[in-house]
């Protein structure tokens, strides 16, 4: 390169880093220019904000000088001030006692239902109550082709009232449950006011009184395996393990009241893991299909003196085929929800004492027993649910003229969600004494003769509006018996009433409001 040259590209050099330079220089000087005009507007929106404080202080004063200068002289007389020392006094009592609960560790709220707590969690007491509150309306048509032993016919001067309709807290309960000395050891007790006898076990399924419905202990012994002590639900039909707070319709369905196991009192012995769980128990019968007439009690709690049972035994076992155990705490299935199936079998055996209390005579042979099974299937689908159970039971001697009953029974219900809050159901239900064998002769469902009348054929349709859920619910339906009620298989608490050939059938309407928590 010549020496013009390298004067050249030095020149220019030169020229670039000096442009460089200056061009650094003034943005630098630009961007600490727009820092500044930030900080700038940023202080005066911060003195805007002190002078507004400053002027609300000021106004106050001028407020509270005003006040002073309105009232009296007197105002902070000895009286005043011994009333603000009265206050004062309760405040801080009212702040030591808060203090002493917070320094014991207790903690209390709401979580689906009140609790009080020990910090560590080794103590809990949950608090819930349920309330349901019916009207029902009951219509017997009556029959004007009664037979001879049946009432006579209605005539203008024998009017037979076929409207039977009112209001009734059909059940108030409270209960306690939580766990103990850590969460293996839980518990469980509820007591209230409803029917003494709802199952009909007894002439009187009216009468109403103060009961308790629950009262168990339960010690898990691993992850899969616990002991419950006490009174329960037995483990037979899917329709009793279900809270009656969280069953499909209004209430159980007349089969289930009358064929399954009701509650008992004993003891229970749980396996569970995320497929298959069992429940068997032992205990001192429930007095379901007429085991205890002679019992004073007519559903426990009794004393093991009177419990005129020589044994007891329910096993019930359940499959998931799909979805989560905590989805068959009930029968509806909520918009959204996932896909749940559970398949279910279980087996009873009671057999009397030789003591005339359970039998109607102290001879063996006549001993009163029942063995029976149930099977059911439970699909929950999101937004609809399915539920079919079928019974089978054997029994012996329930009655001095009756040597053996077959009892076979189907219940069918569902329900489907229209939108999230509202859901329309519908059961079926059939069955009864299929076979009755007696002294005197076999009857194979004919209503005129069988002493426990025409099987049950029950059309019932509905629906549900969840105000919140379970907990606060409003339910209507309408169904129809096709079929005559004798008092076998009548139960007031289902709303279904005793009906014989005097009256072809009945429709029934029932509406209910619940609270639960």
């Amino acid at each position: 390169m010549s020496r013009r040259g390298l004067h050249r590209f030095t020149t220019g050099m030169l020229a670039a880093s000096l442009g460089l330079s200056v061009t650094g220089v003034l943005h630098a000087a630009s961007v600490e220019e727009d820092r500044q005009d930030r900080t700038d507007l940023l202080l005066e929106a911060i003195q805007d904000e002190l002078r507004l404080v400053r002027d609300e202080n000021q106004q106050m004063k001028e407020e509270i000088d005003i006040l002073r200068a309105e009232s009296s002289d007197d105002w902070m007389t000895e009286q005043r001030a011994e009333q603000i020392k009265g206050l004062v006094a309760d405040v801080l009592a009212d702040a030591d006692t808060r203090s002493s609960l917070t320094g014991s560790g207790l903690m209390a709220g709401w979580s689906d239902g009140f609790f009080l707590s020990s910090a560590d969690g080794r103590f809990l007491l949950k608090i819930g109550a349920l309330s349901q509150n019916r009207f029902m309306l009951n219509h017997r048509l009556y029959n004007q082709d009664a037979g001879p032993n049946q009432l006579p016919k209605e005539t203008p001067f024998n009017r037979v009232d076929g409207w039977v309709y009112g209001f009734e807290s059909t059940t108030t309960r409270l209960n306690f449950a939580g766990h103990l000395f850590g969460k293996d050891l839980t518990y469980r007790f509820e007591l209230g006011y409803g029917r003494l006898d709802p199952q009909h076990y007894s002439g009187d399924d009216s009468a109403f009184g103060a009961r308790l419905y629950e009262a168990w202990v339960r010690q898990r012994l691993t992850d899969e395996l616990a002991v419950k002590v006490g009174l329960f639900r037995a483990p037979f039909s899917r329709e009793t393990l279900v809270y009656a707070g969280r069953q499909l319709m209004i209430n159980r369905s007349s089969i289930d009241m009358r064929l399954g196991m009701g509650r008992v009192q004993g003891i229970e012995v749980d396996y569970v893991n995320d497929q298959f769980r069992a429940m068997f128990s032992a205990n001192s019968g429930s007095g379901a299909l007429f085991t205890a007439l002679g019992r004073a009690e007519r559903e426990p709690p009794h004393a093991y003196s009177s419990d005129s049972i020589d044994y007891s035994f329910q096993l019930r076992s359940e499959f998931l085929l799909a979805g989560q155990w905590e989805q068959f705490k009930q029968f509806t299935s909520p918009v959204d929800q996932e896909f749940g199936l559970m398949i279910g079998v279980a087996g009873t055996a009671i057999h009397g004492e030789d003591t005339g209390v359970s039998s109607f005579a102290e001879d063996g042979p006549d001993i009163v027993s029942v063995y029976g099974g149930t099977a059911d299937i439970s699909a929950m689908f999101g937004g609809a649910n399915l539920f079919a159970s079928f019974y089978y039971e054997k029994q012996h001697d329930p009655a001095p003229t009756i040597v053996a009953v077959d009892w076979m029974a189907v219940v069918v219900q569902g329900g489907v969600y229209v939108d999230a809050k509202t859901e329309l159901v519908a059961r079926y239900q059939w069955g009864g004494a299929h076979h009755v064998q007696t002294t005197f002769n076999t009857f194979q469902n004919r209503q005129n003769q069988d002493p426990f009348g025409s099987p049950y054929q029950i059309v019932q349709v509905g629906f549900n509006y969840y105000i919140d859920g379970q907990d606060a619910k409003f339910s209507m339906d309408f169904g129809v018996s096709i079929n005559p009620l004798n008092g076998v298989s009548a139960m007031n608490q289902t709303g279904w009433l005793v009906g014989n050939d005097k009256f072809k059938g009945q429709f029934l309407m029932r509406a209910q409001l619940q609270l639960m928590f």
